[in-house]
């Protein structure tokens, strides 16, 4: 069932009391490709600095062959094959390790699709829409409800431990 989420939050005050915090950068989560869309690109048009935490299918990645730095992936909706559909590309996962070892296995996957996490921001490439991605690696289910339950103030009493009350 797709998840519907409340309105994202608003950012938070020009002087927060929270060491290190700032109200230039805002992260916006979302369970949808439609949703992620509108999202950068209304943040594009205003001129806002939107971070894009995206959970999706990705049903095509490859790399431009050498000296090439870019890895490239099309992202579809975790619910259905219909569009629109994100093109991204990554141009980091060759400067570590781990950014490699993540981004690497999305190169083998299938029109089914693997679900993925990736951290992008929203770039205008002519007419078209891209993620500029910033991590990529596989998520799961149980990654994707977590997180939904967080961004919709969906706690459990089961998922709070004894050491917590």
């Amino acid at each position: 069932k797709p998840i519907v989420r409340k309105p994202f939050a608003r950012g938070i005050q020009d002087r927060s009391p929270l060491f290190g915090a700032s109200n230039t950068t805002l992260l916006r989560t979302c369970f949808r490709v439609g949703e992620a869309l509108n999202t950068g690109s209304q943040a594009v048009r205003c001129n806002k600095n939107v971070i894009i935490e995206l959970y999706a299918r990705v049903t095509s990645s490859w790399r431009d062959p050498p000296p090439g730095r870019r890895q490239h992936f099309v992202f579809k909706d975790l619910y259905h094959d219909k569009p629109p559909y994100l093109e991204g590309i990554f141009e980091l996962w060759n400067q570590a390790q781990f950014w490699d070892l993540d981004s690497r296995s999305f190169l083998n996957a299938s029109e089914k699709g693997m679900m993925a996490r990736a951290i992008a921001k929203m770039k205008r490439n002519g007419q078209k829409w891209r993620l500029e991605v910033l991590s990529v690696w596989e998520a799961t289910w149980e990654d994707v409800n977590h997180v939904a339950a967080i961004c919709n103030d969906v706690f459990r009493e089961d998922s709070v431990s004894e050491n917590d009350e």
